[in-house]
């Protein structure tokens, strides 16, 4: 979610905009943005439509290596 803090900010919104145009709280937001939290299916393309981006994009961790399972 990385990513949307940045488009957010290059737009200069607060996380209390995003949050008020999306329909959540803040701190919502707020955990979604620093990844605490997954949105829901219905935040998610809530978020698609103001953030113009995918939802795989979205969802896309840049910070996260995955970790080979064992099978």
């Amino acid at each position: 979610m990385n990513q949307l803090k940045q488009i957010r900010l290059e737009n200069k919104w607060t996380q209390q905009y995003v949050a008020d145009k999306i329909g959540i709280t803040k701190s919502a937001y707020s955990n979604i943005e620093n990844q605490n939290r997954s949105p829901s299916l219905k935040v998610a393309i809530q978020l698609q439509n103001l953030f113009g981006l995918s939802i795989e994009k979205l969802l896309e961790n840049k910070n996260s290596n995955p970790t080979p399972t064992k099978v």
